[in-house]
Formats: C-alpha cells, sequence, structure tokens
C-alpha cells in the first residue's frame, strides 16, 4: 500500500503535472472507484482548474479553481500517470482526466481498492474519515497530548490512522526498531523519553524517506527495512530478526535491542 512517502511523491508528481492546468474532461471506466457517481464527479471537476494540493496522511486533496476539493486515496495499489497521446493510457486507468494542456492524468488502480472522491473542506474530509492529525506535521506537543492516557499496545496505536495519520507496517516497525522499543509496550508505560525518541525517529524515517522518494534501495543502514530487503543483510550479525503477530499484522523487530 503506498504510505506517507509514496503518497508524498504522488503529490509532488501531481503538482510538476497537473497543478495550474485546467480540466477539460473527466471518463471514468471503473464506477466503483469513485465515491460520487461518476456523472457529479464530471460536473463538479470539468472546467476547473486545479489551483493546489495538501496531503493528510496517505489522503491526497486537490482544491477546485470554484470551491471545493477532489480527493485521492490510492489503496493498495493505486498510481498516477501523465502522458500525451489517448492511445497511451496504461491498463489498469480507472480514471482519466483530460488537461487544457493536451496531456493525459490517468489514476491506475489494478485492484480496484483506490478511492477519488469529492469534499467541501479539508477539516471535513478529516473529520469524515477520521484523522488524526498528519504523522510528517504534527507537534512534539500535539503527539504527546494524543498519548496521554492511552494504555493499548504502542504498535496498533501508531498504525492507527486516527492517533497520527499516515503510519503504515514497515514505517511502525522501523520507528520502535530504531527506538528501541518493543511493539507490544503499552502507551502509558512509556516514560516522556521514550515517547520522545518515537516520535523523533518517526519524523527521521518520514523526512528521509519522503526526500528520498521512497526509493528503498537508497534508504540508509540504520533502517530495519533495509536489513529486511537486502539481499545481502550485510548487518546480520547485529540483528536477532523475529517476527510476531501484533493487531493481526506481521511485525519485525531485533529480539536482542527490543525488549519487553
Amino acid at each position: 500500500m503506498p504510505e506517507l512517502p509514496e503518497v508524498a511523491t504522488y503529490q509532488k508528481f501531481f503538482d510538476m503535472a497537473a497543478t495550474g492546468r485546467k480540466v477539460t474532461d473527466v471518463e471514468v471506466t471503473e464506477p466503483r472507484v469513485v465515491t460520487v457517481s461518476p456523472e457529479e464527479l464530471q460536473q463538479s471537476v470539468v472546467g476547473q482548474r486545479w489551483e493546489e494540493t495538501q496531503r493528510i496522511g496517505k489522503h491526497l486533496l486537490v482544491k477546485l479553481s470554484k470551491g471545493g476539493w477532489m480527493t485521492v486515496h490510492f489503496g493498495m495499489t493505486g498510481s498516477l500517470r501523465s502522458f500525451k497521446d489517448r492511445e497511451d493510457a496504461p491498463r489498469f486507468t480507472k480514471v482519466l482526466f483530460a488537461l487544457d494542456d493536451g496531456f493525459f492524468l490517468s489514476f491506475r488502480c489494478p485492484r480496484i481498492l483506490g478511492r477519488i472522491g469529492l469534499t467541501e473542506s479539508l477539516p471535513s474530509y478529516q473529520k469524515d474519515k477520521k484523522l488524526g492529525p498528519d504523522a510528517l506535521a504534527v507537534s512534539w506537543e500535539a503527539f504527546q497530548e494524543i498519548l496521554d492516557g492511552r494504555t493499548g499496545l504502542i504498535k496498533p496505536l501508531l498504525m492507527n490512522q486516527s492517533t497520527v495519520a499516515g503510519l503504515g507496517n514497515w514505517i511502525v516497525d522501523d520507528i520502535l526498531y530504531q527506538a528501541g522499543i518493543h511493539p507490544e509496550r503499552r502507551a502509558n508505560e512509556l516514560s516522556e523519553a521514550e515517547r520522545k525518541a518515537i516520535f523523533n525517529k518517526m519524523k527521521y524515517i518520514l523526512k528521509t524517506a519522503v526526500e528520498l522518494e521512497s526509493r528503498y534501495e537508497d534508504f540508509p543502514d540504520d533502517f530495519l527495512v533495509t536489513y529486511r530487503w537486502s539481499k545481502n543483510q550485510h548487518r546480520q550479525e547485529e540483528i536477532n530478526l523475529e517476527i510476531l503477530k501484533i493487531g493481526g499484522r506481521s511485525t519485525y523487530i531485533d529480539a536482542k535491542r527490543q525488549r519487553l
């Protein structure tokens, strides 16, 4: 699934390929990927200019020139493509936008789990989707308040999009690995120093992944995911890798570094 760093990369691509352009036509080839009717999407977007983009966690929102926003959630396999000739539309295109500069923008979604919709405002969308503050933008003070009074296991809590928006499975595993905290620790048992470690590693991992545009092969050696996906696993002597099942998700830990 596209995580926050991938969606930030899609946002950068959208800004380059489509922001500032006017939509001249919309073709929906798979109605299941739109949260409104294809007719409503077309009536709401055609003739409007895409003015700016905002991102909340894994969600991309595009401001429409006459009011309102178009929303994009990429699901497991959603992506964007830009091209000049209509016959070059990529396979699995589910929504196709024609733009006034002669280019097309495709929303690809092979598994039909992504969604395109409409909303009046960012706050209303955030409330409707029960999204917490964006994980890359949240302040330390707000993060502290979010954890105050929580008693659940720290990994499922961080993955809950209503806690902070944008953290997926590998990211949370890496945050807790780098912070040296076992994923089954309870939030109310964490010291302020441990909370601060989680917060700092969250920011470091997200900023690094965004800067590298989610090119996993370029991630630093101190990332757990680098070790997990490395062909030679050159740090094998340093990591006692174990796989747990927590909250229904496969969870990778260093059993020496992360202890209950």
